[in-house]
């Protein structure tokens, strides 16, 4: 009996033994290979998230914290306190950029981050109707907005809009005006105060002649089948228009126009070499300005309309004519500080072009009595 008790006191001394053996063991291991406590916040010092984690694991494989309208977060920033893991979210600055078309089409959207550059996007290209010229940048709620700016191109009005110069019978340059090409046939309108008194007169357009080896192409104006001093129409034909009829663009008529809205002036302003676009919007309808007994109205617009640009047309962006471009307004009598232009709406003489026909053409020194 004293034999088995001391045999079975020995089992238990060997297994209590290895017992300990292993408890050591597992604690020499447990301090070489600790579970490592880490805190990860946010720029503010906020706390994100915090956790044990084995010491072969990289505290900053956690994901970042999500970008918000106004930071974006670039990388984790490690540091200790005592015992514990301390990673901080680092952010800068993010500003969004919006680049829009002329007509507030968003064409693409980016980020600027901190302090490096802003990214840049390519203007839009030119067509015919419309050349891009730069951007304008504005700083909104919303971040940073570039917007396309352009301009009618003077390429697309070069078959419609041409420079007139009236002559009188020694061939003397007498008036200079602009005129336009309302349909393939050569038929144009332009103020009668332009062609007032002439006896012959020539259309200039901005197309080179290839047989003359001028940038210009001349057509003689073979005369007009109305003209209304009151309302100050005229219409008229060109001779052998079918020589240039390629470079028309059909154009449009339209009654409808509001304040503020854009429009721009095509013509030749002071006699210009070339033809001249200038941008601007809707004022007001105006009725006395010129000629309050005739009740001529006018569109009042602030785009730039000065001598020789009587006769030239008011267009919309879409490029309807709204008017006649027929006079502009000073506040000086030098004329250096130019206020506004009146433009004679298509009302006037719409009715008109209805009765466009070769044998009611009269030349000029018949209409004027020379």
């Amino acid at each position: 009996m004293k034999r088995f008790i001391s045999h079975f006191n020995l089992q238990r001394l060997l297994c209590l033994s290895l017992c300990i053996l292993l408890l050591i063991s597992l604690g020499a291991c447990s301090q070489e290979q600790g579970a490592v406590s880490v805190l990860w916040v946010d720029a503010d010092g906020n706390l994100i998230e915090s956790k044990t984690i084995s010491p072969t694991d990289s505290p900053t494989q956690r994901a970042l914290p999500a970008d918000t309208d106004d930071w974006h977060y670039t990388e984790w920033v490690v540091s200790t306190s005592g015992n514990i893991t301390v990673c901080t979210a680092v952010r800068i600055s993010k500003t969004k950029i919006t680049w829009l078309d002329a007509d507030g089409t968003v064409l693409k959207e980016d980020f600027q981050f901190g302090d490096l550059d802003e990214p840049s996007f390519d203007l839009p290209t030119s067509t015919d109707k419309w050349k891009y010229t730069n951007w304008n940048r504005e700083i909104t709620e919303n971040g940073i907005a570039y917007t396309a700016q352009r301009t009618p191109n003077p390429a697309y009005f070069c078959g419609n809009v041409f420079q007139i110069i009236v002559k009188d019978k020694n061939g003397t340059a007498v008036s200079a005006g602009s005129g336009f090409v309302i349909n393939d046939s050569g038929w144009f309108i332009t103020n009668n105060h332009v062609m007032d008194g002439g006896y012959s007169a020539n259309a200039f357009f901005d197309i080179p002649d290839k047989d003359k080896g001028t940038k210009y192409t001349a057509l003689n104006i073979l005369g007009g089948s109305y003209h209304d001093e009151n309302k100050d129409i005229f219409i008229g034909k060109l001779e052998n228009y079918a020589s240039i009829k390629e470079h028309y663009n059909l154009i449009t008529f339209t009654e409808s126009y509001q304040e503020d809205e854009t429009c721009y002036s095509v013509g030749y302003p002071n006699s210009s070499v070339e033809l001249q676009i200038n941008g601007g919007t809707i004022i007001e309808e105006y009725s006395d300005i010129y000629d309050k007994i005739n009740g001529i109205y006018y569109i009042l617009s602030d785009a730039y309309i000065a001598p020789g640009s009587s006769g030239g047309i008011l267009v919309n962006k879409n490029f309807e004519v709204i008017g006649i471009t027929s006079i502009g307004l000073y506040a000086d009598a030098n004329k250096e500080h130019y206020i506004s232009g009146g433009s004679i709406p298509t009302f006037t003489f719409k009715a008109q072009l209805n009765n466009l026909n070769d044998d009611n053409l009269k030349a000029l020194p018949i209409i004027y009595g020379l």
